[in-house]
């Protein structure tokens, strides 16, 4: 993806904010920023890698200062889905490990496929951190609106698009955070194209959510 228009909401990043969405939107920061120290490493078009950072220990602190832990929810996100490739079969992939958040489109047909989704994040407080994009191109978008939404817009041929970020925790750690997904493919919400965590298994709905656990 060469990103344009890309726009991203990064709280602690020290990006300008801007005007959007009903409310104000942080840049994004591209693939080959190098400001981005938090993020998995740069990807090129050989074969992903699988990510450097190795699982926090629960109880440790991250950069951001926010507990690290896992995340549940009715498919357990953890874990980078087995076997993942530029070019595997058509889904977006969605998994969770001690990198933080990751979200990925590809397909195997040279076709244009249109990934789009939003990603909900509760309470107030918590904010997305560390957004980075992967193969930004000039027709595909991330942005975080002024209602702590995170949307992303991938157009993704034989390839490999995506995100990455981290969750920060909010002042009051009473209230666990929440990240809501809602996913489509080529405009109509879709479930069986979504491939969830280490063992890629798909949501019910296209609407699904996970909670911080610790």
């Amino acid at each position: 993806m060469n990103l344009r228009d890309l726009v991203l909401a990064a709280a602690g990043l020290g990006s300008a904010a801007l005007v959007g969405c009903g409310g104000p939107t942080l840049q994004v920061e591209p693939a080959a920023a190098t400001a981005a120290a938090t993020a998995a490493p740069a990807e090129t078009a050989a074969p992903e890698p699988q990510a450097t950072a190795s699982p926090e220990p629960a109880g440790q602190r991250t950069a951001d200062g926010c507990d690290a832990g896992p995340w549940t929810g009715t498919i357990s996100p953890e874990g980078r889905p087995a076997g993942l490739d530029p070019g595997d079969a058509g889904a977006v992939y969605i998994w969770h490990d001690g990198a933080g958040w990751h979200v990925r489109s590809t397909d195997r047909r040279p076709v244009d496929h249109h990934y789009t989704g939003t990603i909900r994040l509760t309470p107030p407080g918590a904010r997305f951190v560390a957004i980075r994009t992967v193969r930004d191109e000039r027709h595909d978008r991330v942005l975080v609106d002024g209602a702590n939404v995170l949307r992303y817009d991938f157009h993704t041929f034989a390839s490999v698009d995506g995100v990455d970020f981290r969750v920060s925790c909010p002042p009051d750690r009473r209230e666990h955070e929440r990240l809501a997904f809602h996913t489509e493919f080529d405009g109509h919400a879709i479930a069986d194209r979504v491939k969830i965590g280490a063992d890629r298994r798909s949501p019910a709905t296209a609407d699904f959510a996970f909670v911080r656990s610790v």
